[in-house]
């Protein structure tokens, strides 16, 4: 038996080492795209550290402003809400002389106050009287004042003080600008 071999030797081996090369050539292609795309991010990461680290260093720069400024905000809470405690006191004040005022016009001969207690918008006043129409006109008359309301008689009783039976009263209300 005759072996015939119909492919020649050498064009198998060209074409062979034509492939090698072409792989060899590619495989190093990829492995300069590989280090391009490595080196590329490698630097990226390295400018985001550097840019992370400015951003500390200045944040770090930054922090006895940020303290000052929230000493500052501290410190405006309190002088607000000072303030408003004095605007609190001051409409107390007008309140309480504007009060004592119109009591003033108000109370007869006949009558006297005790004591006069006010707590928030309430108040509570309490006195004498020889006669129970003295009692009523303060009550007609207090129910009139703008800022006074709900006035109601809470109690009327007989005392004697000093050798005098006299009415005691308590007369309570609201009270508010």
């Amino acid at each position: 038996m005759i072996k015939i071999n119909l492919l020649p030797k050498k064009p198998i081996r060209a074409a062979f080492k034509y492939e090698l090369h072409v792989f060899i050539l590619i495989f190093i292609l990829n492995l300069l795209a590989i280090a391009l795309i490595y080196s590329i991010n490698a630097r990226s990461i390295s400018n985001l550290k550097s840019n992370i680290e400015k951003a500390k260093r200045e944040i770090a720069s930054l922090d006895p402003i940020h303290r000052e400024y929230l000493a500052m905000e501290q410190e405006k809470k309190e002088i607000q809400r000072r303030i408003q405690a004095i605007n609190t006191i001051k409409q107390g004040r007008a309140l309480a002389a504007r009060t004592l005022y119109d009591l003033t016009s108000i109370v007869k001969e006949s009558l006297w106050l005790k004591s006069f207690k006010k707590t928030e918008n309430k108040f509570e006043l309490e006195g004498r009287s020889i006669e129970n129409e003295a009692i009523s006109s303060l009550m007609e008359s207090l129910s009139k004042v703008p800022y006074l309301s709900g006035v109601e008689l809470k109690s009327v009783e007989d005392a004697t003080e000093q050798g005098l039976v006299l009415k005691k009263f308590v007369i309570q209300g609201n009270i508010s600008i």
